[in-house]
């Protein structure tokens, strides 16, 4: 898989891009990003990143894989603060907004991951 190949490819099937360098980094919607990165010539590399505010990240840029432990670690907080409301108001019912939150976190997870993966695979379809 070439740079100048690849770039071709998604200029071709209209991808919004940039090059810098050994990178190619390709600009997707909802503010993902998708860099390729042919530094090195044996291997090539292909990162995601969330950039700018989503609901997963909120303002800190970083990887899928990092979006979900980072949202899995907020589960594990909430659900600690939801028990003790519950016990001490017990007037006070949560578990439906505690569900709508793991519900949108894994939805949206698994939008950003299917993008990605449809995007490598394509990639690794056009250079084979």
């Amino acid at each position: 898989m070439g740079i100048d190949k690849t770039e071709e490819l998604l200029k071709r099937f209209d991808y919004k891009f940039e090059r810098k360098n050994n990178e190619l980094i390709v600009k997707m919607d909802f503010s993902q990003r998708m860099i390729i990165d042919f530094s090195d010539s044996e291997k090539i590399k292909i990162k995601d990143k969330l950039v700018g505010w989503i609901f997963l990240t909120g303002l800190i840029e970083m990887s899928i894989k990092n979006a979900t432990l980072y949202n899995f670690i907020g589960a594990i907080v909430m659900t600690f603060l939801f028990v003790y409301l519950d016990l001490e108001y017990s007037e006070i019912n949560l578990i439906f907004f505690f569900l709508i939150f793991i519900i949108w976190v894994i939805l949206w997870t698994m939008f950003y991951l299917v993008k990605s993966e449809n995007l490598k695979r394509t990639l690794i379809s056009w250079n084979e």
